[in-house]
């Protein structure tokens, strides 16, 4: 039954829904209402016998033997005497005067006792056609005498209009549940036709027609919200897909370029392989291109573990002087071959919550980058200081600085300002994307101040930690 269930249509199970709760809602209200109709029916119809009580109180009158009487008032009376339907009787149980309808001596089934009521009083008897009368009994004054008085009124319009309600409700609920049905599908197949058009363009979405966006006709309700979510989702998909072939075709071109100097230093030491000296200079530049290749392969391997988390992460608490002079330490020698000198500005109580081997790296990237561009003879300075809760890392070099419209594009994968004189120095445009992408991954962010001939600065920004004294 589940399973059927559920390979129903949205549409038809809202439907079903819709049609079961409007159906149980007509059946709980149909003895209510009924119940109320009844009762109000029943009370108009007692209000209905006090008047015709007064009235009939109003035509009677003592005779002069004694007994009571119609009191006539011309050729017509002014309440239509064959319509009364009533009994009199005295205070010790005396029948003083009787009047049935249609001259029926006895219309009730059983006979009736004397009245005993010394209140107004209400009840029901049957009567000998199967009918029912309503009776109401109570004292009644004519003149100055004290007597019984009985009136009756016929109940059958009164289970006449009763039935015909009721058929009214038997016939109406049914009916009420039909339209129920068919509002409630023609309400959902108009509500759901966002869902099918979203269906159909989502069908015709491909890799290739990214760009392409679901219809979203009234972006406030919540389908019109749903689709703004897969827009977005399709956005994010396109850009990575943009992104993922722009990757494709730079990485491509930079593990080309070293592949084809190899094939090519290749072919000139098979010209040359009976010169000793010239096939070593051959051997050489092969392996340079060799470790090119090697370097660009692990820095993309690199930047894809990062990017996707998969590279674990070792936060602990760092002292940033200690780590900045292991790293001067290290490239010192790249530096020297320049004439450059490296300064190294810290706060010995200065530390961070980092992970060491993308911390280290990071700013080992961003120094090989100064190193790198600055011109030789140039000042290198690395310092360290506190902004606020934060810690700081900067780096600024003389270089030639980057131009204000590539601010945004510096950290961009395989990005160069210059890429000819970055391939040549061997550059493959991977540092400060893998640099960006690390220190995010910690928590911290980057940022770049430079100009053109007035050098850079980048600034790596983490989560600090003072150390006790």
């Amino acid at each position: 039954m589940k399973r059927w269930w559920k390979c129903l249509s949205l549409k038809l199970r809202l439907t079903v829904w819709f049609t079961a709760v409007a159906s149980g809602i007509l059946l709980a209200l149909t003895p209510v209402v009924y119940g109320l109709i009844e009762h109000r029916l029943h009370a108009e119809f007692d209000r209905q016998l006090r008047i015709d009580f007064a009235l009939v109180e109003a035509h009677l009158e003592p005779d002069p033997g004694g007994g009571i009487r119609w009191r006539i008032r011309g050729v017509k009376d002014d309440f239509a005497e064959a319509t009364a339907w009533f009994e009199v009787w005295s205070e010790d149980q005396r029948l003083l005067l009787r009047h049935w309808p249609e001259e029926q001596k006895e219309p009730v089934k059983q006979p009736l006792p004397p009245p005993m009521a010394t209140r107004e009083r209400f009840y029901t008897i049957d009567l000998e056609n199967g009918l029912e009368a309503r009776v109401v009994e109570g004292l009644a004054r004519v003149q100055r005498r004290q007597v019984l008085l009985r009136v009756f009124r016929d109940e059958s319009p009164l289970h006449h209009t009763l039935r015909e309600i009721l058929t009214g409700f038997v016939l109406g609920v049914p009916l009420a549940a039909l339209l129920s049905a068919l509002g409630g599908y023609l309400m959902a197949a108009r509500f759901l036709a966002p869902v099918g058009a979203m269906a159909e363009q989502a069908r015709r979405i491909t890799s290739e027609s990214l760009s392409q966006r679901l219809p979203n006709p009234n972006p406030h309700d919540e389908l019109g919200q749903l689709a703004t979510v897969f827009n977005q989702t399709l956005q994010r998909l396109q850009d990575s897909f943009d992104a993922l072939r722009q990757f494709t075709a730079d990485a491509s071109h930079e593990l080309r370029t070293p592949l084809t100097a190899l094939r090519a230093v290749g072919e000139v030491g098979l010209r040359d392989a009976d010169d000793a000296a010239a096939l070593r200079e051959t051997i050489s530049s092969m392996l340079e291109e060799a470790q090119r290749l090697n370097d660009i392969i692990d820095s993309l391997l690199l930047l894809a573990r990062v990017e996707s988390g998969r590279s674990p992460l070792n936060p602990e608490p760092l002292r940033l002087q200690e780590m900045l002079t292991e790293v001067r330490e290290s490239v010192e020698v790249l530096a020297a071959e320049k004439g450059q000198t490296i300064e190294l500005l810290a706060e010995a109580d200065l530390s961070a919550t980092a992970d060491r081997l993308l911390l280290r790296q990071a700013v080992m990237n961003l120094l090989h980058n100064a190193i790198r561009y600055s011109p030789p003879g140039g000042r290198i300075t690395m310092c360290c200081f506190p902004r606020g809760d934060r810690a700081v890392i900067e780096v600024a070099d003389e270089g030639p600085g980057i131009p204000p419209e590539y601010h945004q594009k510096i950290f961009e994968r395989f990005f160069r300002v210059d890429r000819a004189r970055s391939r040549a120095d061997g550059g493959a445009g991977l540092g400060l994307a893998i640099t960006k992408l690390s220190v995010e991954q910690q928590g911290g962010s980057i940022e770049m101040e430079s100009a053109p001939g007035k050098g850079s600065r980048f600034r790596v920004i983490l989560p600090a930690q003072q150390f006790p004294s």
